[in-house]
């Protein structure tokens, strides 16, 4: 009988770690099917958050096959800003922003959960794309708007679509 018992036991522990492993198994692909989605989610849409007064702004328009595009202003003290735009590139919670312009400006910010939030230390070539009372270090962005109109809903420093000319192909 006591036998019979601990085989019991030790059939039915068998089982149970079988349905862990299916159950954890199950779980893992899940968490990859999220993770995938988040790489491959369109980027394009309107970003934006306040200062004061000032509505900062990031714009996005995802061109497919990884091209996307931005443009971003963001204020700073006494109606000084920072302004550009140039190429985009999410790598999991990464975004990528390099400026095109006269100098080298590749910012590495967080996206998570349609927020866009770029690093307290930004490399010194990006100060070029800035007034001298504003920085680009910290600033946040929320997602407000999904779609190519959205995107085109900001506008640069004289009130011209921020984004015009990086429509999707």
């Amino acid at each position: 009988m006591k036998r019979l018992l601990i085989a019991l036991l030790l059939l039915g522990a068998c089982g149970t770690s079988e349905e862990q492993a299916n159950r954890s198994g199950a779980e893992a692909e899940a968490n990859e099917a999220v993770a995938d989605a988040v790489r491959t989610a369109s980027l394009t849409g309107l970003y934006e958050g306040r200062v004061g007064d000032q509505t900062n702004q990031l714009c996005i328009i995802d061109r497919g096959s990884g091209d996307a595009r931005f443009g971003l202003v963001v204020w700073g003290g006494n109606m000084h800003s920072c302004s550009g735009s140039g190429g985009a590139i999410r790598d999991d919670g990464v975004l990528r922003l390099t400026m095109a312009g006269d100098e080298t400006c590749t910012i590495e910010a967080a996206i998570e959960g349609g927020v866009v939030t770029l690093p307290d230390a930004v490399p010194d070539g990006c100060s070029y794309y800035c007034g001298a009372r504003a920085r680009l270090n910290g600033a946040t962005f929320r997602r407000s708007g999904t779609t190519a109109e959205d995107a085109m809903k900001a506008v640069d420093l004289v009130g011209e679509p921020l984004c015009a000319g990086m429509s999707p192909q």
